[in-house]
């Protein structure tokens, strides 16, 4: 979890110029470690359009069964859900936006 906060805090400090590898080490970070996909979600979520990239493992995530965000609690899940699909809506295309409606992901 410590890298998560730690690629978080380089963000906030600093900003686009770290983009690339703040986002490398989120999506490692969640890779290894599911427990922490709401804090990187939160992250990518600030990040704004710099985030898009994660888009694919993004949806990969919230299409599994148990996410497994946040000590795997209910509340936990439905946050890292309406956080994450948020995200996708404001980042895809239209025409990834179209499909991820027509599979029910949004």
């Amino acid at each position: 979890m410590k890298r998560s906060h730690c690629a978080a805090a380089l963000w906030e400090i600093g900003g686009e110029a770290e983009a690339p590898a703040v986002l490398d080490a989120l999506l490692q970070v969640m890779t290894e470690n599911p427990a922490t996909a709401n804090h990187v979600v939160t992250c990518l979520d600030r990040m704004g359009s710099l985030a898009a990239p994660a888009l694919p493992q993004l949806r990969g995530k919230l299409a599994l069964p148990r996410r497994g965000g946040r000590f795997q609690s209910i509340d936990g899940d439905e946050e890292l859900q309406r956080v994450g699909r948020t995200l996708i809506a404001r980042l895809a295309t239209p025409d990834e936006f179209a499909a991820l409606v027509d599979d029910y992901l949004i």
